[in-house]
């Protein structure tokens, strides 16, 4: 179990996504897709309610404990929607809702 940096809800490392610190050119944050990339890690929903709240609350620096972390918006949030493949901020913390097909037969 870990916590989402933007909600403060526990869930599971499934249903998380893992961010860390890259410092090639400055500290940048970086989305661990294979959950193995060395460093100190953050958790994170893949929505856009999660991701706007901790920007908000300057939870990224904090967590990752880099002070100066520059956090662009825009880029986490795409990197994030493609990895979890939703495409809409109307997905709930259980994903996108399904819509039933109509199953009659003619």
């Amino acid at each position: 179990m870990r916590m989402c940096l933007g909600c403060r809800q526990r869930a599971g490392i499934a249903d998380l996504v893992r961010v860390v610190v890259t410092g090639a050119s400055g500290p940048r944050i970086a989305v661990d897709t294979a959950k193995t990339m060395p460093g100190r890690g953050a958790w994170l929903h893949p929505m856009a309610d999660c991701v706007s709240a901790a920007v908000r609350r300057h939870a990224f620096a904090r967590a990752l404990r880099s002070p100066g972390l520059v956090v662009d918006q825009s880029d986490l949030k795409e990197v994030l929607y493609t990895r979890s493949g939703d495409s809409t901020d109307e997905s709930g913390p259980n994903g996108p809702e399904q819509v039933a097909e109509d199953m009659s037969t003619p």
